[in-house]
């Protein structure tokens, strides 16, 4: 199957949301792909799940240290994608630039504050079944990373039911920025929740050669610039993963 000339939509954080800038590893993943088009939602700041209480306005925005992290989540931008795409609501504008995708990548999860109650692997089934019946979309917990992850997939695959849906690792940090072990937890319980849903692909972005020892806490380091946001080295690394791994799914 031809990788290139596809329409692709990213969904995400900070590290998402620098795009086609020289730090922003979409930049270097469209190089490889060669997309026909492409719209990226990102915002800063961004959490995969979402806190509580959400009200889905379609208007996800970073507010620096006033972040509204209650809005600024990943079902909020797919509420704007939703919004954008309606022909037939009145109160919002139809942009043909979200009418349909082949592939989209979603990456998040670095914001996330970490607890057991959010990021549990022994209660990912606790979102798809429970006591032998199939847990209802509507009951699902997207307070939780198994339920947030499943409401983002059948979101997405209910507004574009051909495309191809990515969920992306978070990267490695300083310690001090991004705790080795507690990302490393992340990634392991997205993989999990990738295989359960299994109509979706996992890109282990933690491997793509970021590595938190060499990376220093409000500084550059080798391939980050303050130990989370990635510099132009490790944009590259970021993009040029991911395009391969997106590559070798469509093989």
């Amino acid at each position: 199957m031809d990788y290139k000339n596809k329409r692709i939509l990213f969904l995400g954080d900070s590290i998402t949301a620098l795009n086609t800038t020289d730090r922003g590893w979409v930049k270097y993943f469209n190089e490889i792909m060669e997309p026909k088009h492409f719209v990226n939602v990102s915002v800063s700041g961004a959490r995969l799940s979402n806190g509580q209480p959400v009200e889905y306005d379609g208007n996800p925005v970073f507010l620096g240290d006033k972040t509204d992290y209650n809005q600024n989540v990943l079902a909020n931008q797919i509420e704007k994608i939703s919004r954008a795409k309606d022909k037939n609501n009145k109160h919002y504008s139809y942009n043909p630039d979200y009418e349909d995708f082949d592939l989209i990548l979603v990456a998040a999860g670095t914001n996330d504050w970490f607890s057991k109650e959010k990021c549990d692997i022994d209660t990912i089934e606790d979102q798809f079944t429970k006591n032998g019946a199939v847990v209802d979309s509507n009951d699902i917990n997207c307070y939780t990373w198994p339920g947030a992850m499943r409401f983002i997939y059948e979101s997405l695959k209910s507004m574009y039911p051909t495309a191809k849906i990515y969920f992306c690792a978070p990267i490695q940090g300083f310690e001090t920025v991004r705790g080795y072990t507690e990302i490393s937890y992340k990634r392991r319980l997205m993989r999990m929740i990738c295989d359960r849903i299994s109509d979706v692909t996992f890109i282990d972005t933690f491997n793509c050669g970021i590595c938190g020892i060499y990376e220093k806490d409000g500084e550059m380091g080798r391939d980050l610039i303050d130990g989370l946001h990635p510099n132009v080295n490790g944009a590259k690394k970021i993009g040029k993963f991911n395009a391969n791994a997106v590559k070798c799914s469509l093989l």
